[in-house]
């Protein structure tokens, strides 16, 4: 069959645009990505200093937890949860690093669950694993998958590897690329967010 396009819609891609552009401007921002942090930095002595945010603080895994005592973000995913807070805009809401199967269990491969609300941004999260994927540093491709949580108005997303090809990474690989995708993940998607912004803008503008 014939796929025909659909008809442009103004409204829909000035709607882009401004999502494209507030997605950008977050990544401007210096404050704390962990809510609520607010230990002194060993530079600075600063309660608000975004400095020594990275990974291997050893307070993030409670920090980035709506109940850190209880359930901490385990220590395989933490890098990404914190790259997914580093981007203001898609917030995590659920997360596991993966775990081996057990008896009477199945494996778990790692993901990270993401509020969305500009169905943009996943897609700008697709496209910026897809980069990594392309330049073959990832072990097997990665996905967004809807995932259907709570309100439909807040819309969530996986992020998460693709294993239906018959040979599978191991957890070690996989884990692995969690930490790839969590040091490439901002600058990839800023670089999408870049180029869709420059194609709707011209879009815009050659429909006006």
């Amino acid at each position: 069959m014939l796929i025909e396009k659909l008809p442009p819609d103004m409204d829909l891609y000035r709607g882009y645009c401004d999502d494209l552009a507030r997605v950008l401007e977050a990544q401007k921002r210096d404050d704390r990505p962990c809510s609520g942090c607010d230990r002194p930095c060993g530079n600075h002595n600063s309660p608000t200093c975004a400095c020594e945010c990275a990974p291997n603080c050893v307070h993030a895994p409670k920090q980035m937890s709506s109940d850190g005592e209880r359930f901490p973000i385990e220590t395989g995913i933490a890098p990404l949860v914190l790259a997914f807070l580093q981007l203001r805009e898609l917030n995590p809401c659920w997360s596991c690093e993966g775990h081996e199967a057990n008896p009477g269990a199945e494996a778990r491969p790692p993901r990270v669950i993401f509020y969305a609300r500009s169905t943009l941004y996943p897609a700008l999260v697709a496209e910026a694993v897809s980069v990594l994927q392309f330049q073959k540093k990832l072990s097997c491709p990665w996905e967004v998958a809807v995932t259907p949580v709570g309100n439909m108005l807040d819309a969530t997303y996986t992020l998460q590897p693709n294993l239906a090809d018959a040979k599978k990474p191991t957890l070690r690989q996989l884990q692995n690329d969690v930490l790839v995708i969590a040091e490439n993940l901002q600058t990839e998607l800023v670089n999408a967010a870049r180029r869709y912004q420059a194609e709707l803008r011209a879009t815009v503008h050659e429909l006006a």
